[in-house]
């Protein structure tokens, strides 16, 4: 491909045919500009290309970004993104996301709260790299905008159905209008499938079934030539299936069977098993279909029966409040966020139909955000400067059911005697957070040169985050039992399950077992961390003429500390974990070429990427388990190239590729092999990757359209997404292979471009793909599939526009 287009910049009459490329307009440094005249690296993409690429979510915009990334480390429904290799993997709800999430604006500091269906979208800007400088919460990867549709004083509606495979429907439609006072919009979508994709394994049984609705209405105020108001409120429901894992063998890979033995594993790998030496049936490799779950589950002890089939009931409930005054040269901003958010979401780890791991997610969260900003731009010098404050709280109830594990009743057959006598078989964690930031900011690009333009851009933060939590002893009383045959307590459910073991502490179990003061060895973990913190930018452009544009910037960012959601078995589990710092040094070229035709962009970036916050082992008293820790020193190289061409009328060509080379410099991580509460033994793991980093990802699209008399014209489309393997890091079991998706589209509408109606085709080819991989909680080892081949019709009409 890259040989056709050193071709064509060498084929002096090919210029001659070409049309030219409508650049796109952005808004990534909080103004109007064109995507070709920023220093900064940016993906945009319109409406149209998120619909026909089948982009639901905000995690979709993956498929269409070079060496932007979602995965997951666990079955607990928070998507984790990951730009550059600059990522967090922990499944915790509570963890801040290194890639900031935006819509109109207002940030999304929760992935969780980012699921909802993505619609009646003007535009999408993934910023590559640190933007401290001009957004709010603090991230290190980079930022998501997502832009909405505004209201119109003209009246517009359309509406766009589609209907695909396993009986999926897709309804989208808007109305907007007004006049020169007052315009509004009001857009809705639902997605509704009635047929699920994944099937079960040991029974006739499928998941995969979608039941969600999104409505936003706008309402914008021009109140004067100088004062203007717009409220945006929105909703989202969703009631539809979550994924199940499908479980493999750890050979595979080179590792164990399992982590950890588990029922009904010991009917095919111990001696007496009445399937001894045979594959176990829930083993499923290569087959994006086959998977399985768990149901329902009753309580030995308690009788009592939980719905733990794969779903989830959220609930998001949002405004956003902005006004723009223009006073003088000058416009003061002033834009208020708050969104609420519940759930009720049930989930399986393991992938089987037994219940080594399976949970139900109950949270609740309130985010309320305000930022105050004043600009000027008089052509030579544009500024910003401004304030900010976020507070948010978040309550989080994660009840555990681990009856088949090791750690319950999979003990006695696997002869674990610690859990045998006493197996765990539920955990309740409940955890309260509690976030307050504060920031100024300041931003400016100076043309102080004809062709040159200097921009810096400084953020002073204050955070403060309180946490409080434990893993409690829930109504089957079975981690009583444990903990008070093993440490002579008498602990009852509601009480605090999770141990002291900080040496330093007055409750310390060693300092209080075998004395009647035993059960305050057992107490809720509370902590406090601030951050007080700068950051900034420096970047200078070069216009070494009107169509190409050299850059160069140096900028910093950070991302706070936090505390860890998961199950806990003791406090020193529960430390928080430091703030990340990172340094980027990016280069880059924004050139036009072949009079106005090709757009194409290349950037070469060094990240110094320090107290990196990652996964890692905590040791405790049943094991080592989940644990977060700082990875003191990383490096990242990479190079990305975009390229927008259109050599003749109706014939378009997109690609996008990205290179990446990670390598941890300096971490002694945690041995699982050598360590054994309470000693922690740890190993020098510097040279690894870092998670998530696949050396290559590209994205290639071909588009041709074409006229069928004067009033119709037709279009057909092919694009291709390549994503390499990755090592997982640290931890071998979250590696996944190299994949490639190929999609197609075929069209026909009306040359005005009121209606249109499009074949299309995803994973054209049937690639059985994984995305994520991790242990499936305590035992198995998992993969989460993608979505197979998938086909269907979208029909579309439009008035007004």
């Amino acid at each position: 491909m890259w040989g056709a287009v050193v071709a064509a910049l060498m084929a002096p009459g090919q210029a001659a045919l070409a049309a030219q490329i409508e650049e796109v307009v952005v808004t990534a440094q909080k103004r109007e500009q064109g995507a070709n005249d920023v220093g900064i690296t940016i993906n945009a993409f319109t409406g149209e290309q998120l619909q026909d690429f089948g982009v639901l979510t905000a995690e979709d915009v993956a498929m269409m970004t070079p060496g932007l990334t979602v995965n997951e480390t666990a079955a607990t429904g928070v998507p984790l993104y990951t730009i550059r290799g600059v990522g967090f993997q922990d499944y915790s709800t509570a963890a801040s996301s290194t890639v900031g999430i935006y819509f109109d604006e207002v940030a999304m500091p929760y992935t969780v709260m980012t699921r909802g269906l993505v619609f009646d979208t003007a535009r999408v800007e993934v910023l590559k790299g640190p933007q401290g400088d001009l957004y709010g919460r603090n991230t290190t990867a980079g930022q998501i905008n997502f832009i909405s549709n505004k209201p119109t004083r003209e009246f517009e509606a359309g509406v766009i159905g589609s209907y695909g495979s396993y009986e999926t429907f897709d309804l989208e439609g808007f109305v907007s209008g007004g006049n020169d006072l007052v315009q509004g919009r009001l857009a809705l979508k639902t997605t509704q499938s009635s047929e699920g994709w994944q099937e079960s394994t040991s029974r006739d049984d499928e998941l995969g079934e979608k039941d969600a609705t999104a409505v936003r209405g706008i309402i914008n105020v021009d109140a004067t030539d100088t004062l203007r108001f717009m409220l945006i409120a929105h909703y989202v429901k969703d009631q539809s299936d979550n994924r199940a894992n499908s479980p493999y063998n750890g050979n595979d890979i080179g590792l164990g069977e399992f982590s950890n033995p588990y029922t009904p594993l010991d009917e095919y790998r111990l001696p007496t098993g009445s399937h001894f030496g045979e594959t176990p049936p829930w083993y499923t490799t290569g087959d994006a279909e086959a998977a399985d779950w768990t149901n329902s589950y009753t309580s030995p002890i308690t009788g009592k029966t939980f719905n733990l089939r794969p779903q989830r009931d959220n609930e998001l409930t949002g405004f956003m409040g902005r006004m723009d005054w223009d006073i003088g040269e000058m416009t003061l901003t002033a834009i208020t966020g708050y969104d609420e958010f519940e759930r009720t979401e049930s989930n399986d780890w393991d992938g089987g139909f037994y219940t080594d791991s399976s949970n139900i997610n109950t949270t609740d969260l309130e985010v309320f955000s305000q930022e105050i900003r004043l600009s000027g731009d008089t052509g030579q010098l544009s500024w910003i400067a401004g304030l900010y404050y976020s507070h948010d709280e978040m309550e989080e109830y994660y009840h555990y059911f681990m009856a088949d594990s090791v750690f319950g009743l999979g003990s006695v057959p696997w002869g674990v005697d610690l859990f045998a006598a006493t197996p765990i078989l539920e955990l309740d964690t409940k955890y309260e957070q509690e976030t307050e930031s504060a920031a100024v900011f300041g931003h400016v690009e100076w043309m102080f040169a004809e062709k040159w333009r200097l921009t810096l851009g400084a953020r002073y933060t204050e955070e403060e985050r309180d946490w409080a939590g434990c893993t409690f002893i829930a109504e089957d009383g079975s981690l009583g039992g444990f903990l008070n045959a093993q440490f002579g307590a008498a602990l009852g459910p509601g009480d605090c399950g999770t141990i002291n073991d900080n040496p330093d502490s007055p409750n310390y179990i060693f300092s209080v077992i075998g004395t009647p003061a035993v059960n305050d060895a057992f107490q809720v973990y509370k902590d406090t961390i601030d951050t007080k913190r700068w950051m900034g930018k420096i970047g200078l452009d070069y216009a070494l003429s009107d169509d190409v544009l050299l850059y160069g910037t140096i900028s910093n960012g950070f991302k706070s500390g936090g505390f860890n959601g998961a199950n806990s078995n003791t406090t020193q589990q529960l430390q928080p974990y430091d703030e990340e710092v990172l340094t980027s040094y990016e280069i880059g070229a924004k050139t036009t070429l072949l009079d106005g035709s090709m757009q194409l962009n290349a950037a070469t970036f060094f990240y110094d990427y320090e107290d990196k916050q990652e996964q890692d082992i905590a040791v405790t008293f049943v094991g080592n388990i989940s644990g977060l820790t700082n990875v003191p020193k990383s490096e990242i190289f990479g190079a990305e190239l975009d390229l927008q061409w259109l050599p003749i009328d109706g014939l378009m060509i997109n690609a996008g590729i990205a290179w990446l080379d990670t390598e941890v410099t300096e971490w002694d991580a945690v041995d699982p092999v050598a360590s054994a509460w309470p000693v922690t033994v740890t190993r020098d793991v510097s040279g690894i990757e870092l998670a998530q980093s696949p050396e290559w990802s590209y994205t290639a699209l071909v588009s041709y359209e074409w006229p069928l008399g004067d009033a119709l014209k037709m279009e057909v489309a092919g694009d291709v997404s390549f994503t390499d393997d990755t090592t997982g890091g640290a931890e071998p079991q979250n590696a996944t292979e190299d994949y490639t998706i190929f999609n197609a589209r075929l069209g026909l509408g009306s040359q005005d471009g009121q209606w249109r109606a499009l074949l299309w085709a995803r994973n054209l080819t049937d690639e059985d793909y994984y995305p994520a991989a991790y242990t499936g909680g305590n035992g198995p080892y998992v993969r989460s599939y993608g979505m197979p081949r998938t086909y269907g019709v979208t029909l579309s009409y439009f008035l007004g526009q």
